[in-house]
């Protein structure tokens, strides 16, 4: 199996991949995340995952130039970059920046339901191709009290995730219900994003065969 370049620092998005059974190679590539002007919540996940796997590209490029070897023996071909909000009220909440910020998100989201939307880019640099995906799941939050927002925000997870909330772990209990991709939640459309690899022909990323894979070459 080849090795799957991932431009994002996120924990979670390599331990998605991995349990899928991917080998994931990881290189952050931070951008600039600031909203532009009257951009929804698709166009701009979808604009960062593009703007952070260009930004792999160049490091993977620079590492090249500097030192041939330290891509491994194959040169890196895929690589994949995603970013994740929240939206609510027309409104894009990203990573709060201290705890008053996540306190105030918790508290719009409160027994209401909202979106939470991931785009993906994939890039295929032997082919000069590239695959962009938005994937939105709904999410409901159970009626809270401030003392249950205080002592969910106390628990210390909120500071690193997008809408202040981690559905993996203790703020599984805010969460009602849900409709759509749980893994996107957590940061990344699993099921969507191997997809992708399929439909543009990285078999060989995927830990499984596939309909096109087993095909004789002639």
């Amino acid at each position: 199996m080849r090795v799957l370049t991932l431009a994002s620092a996120s924990p979670r998005r390599r331990e998605l991949l991995e349990r899928a059974g991917l080998l994931v190679r990881v290189l952050p590539a931070p951008v600039d995340e600031e909203p532009l002007g009257g951009e929804n919540a698709i166009g701009y996940v979808k604009r960062l995952a593009r703007e952070k796997a260009s930004a792999g590209v160049r490091r993977i490029a620079a590492a090249l130039g500097n030192d041939p070897r330290s891509a491994g023996d194959e040169p890196p071909r895929w690589v994949l970059a995603a970013d994740t909000v929240v939206t609510v009220d027309e409104l894009l909440l990203g990573k709060p920046s201290d705890v008053a910020e996540a306190r105030a998100m918790i508290e719009r989201l409160e027994g209401r339901e909202h979106c939470v939307v991931t785009g993906f880019a994939l890039l295929d640099l032997e082919r000069n191709k590239e695959g962009i995906q938005a994937v939105t799941t709904r999410v409901r939050f159970k009626p809270m009290s401030r003392a249950e927002i205080e002592t969910y925000v106390a628990a210390g997870e909120s500071m690193d995730k997008a809408g202040a909330y981690a559905i993996q772990g203790v703020g599984a209990y805010l969460v009602e219900e849900i409709v759509g991709s749980y893994t996107n939640v957590v940061g990344l459309p699993v099921a969507q994003v191997c997809a992708m690899l399929e439909e543009m022909g990285a078999w060989d990323l995927l830990p499984y065969p596939t309909a096109a894979s087993r095909r004789p070459i002639l």
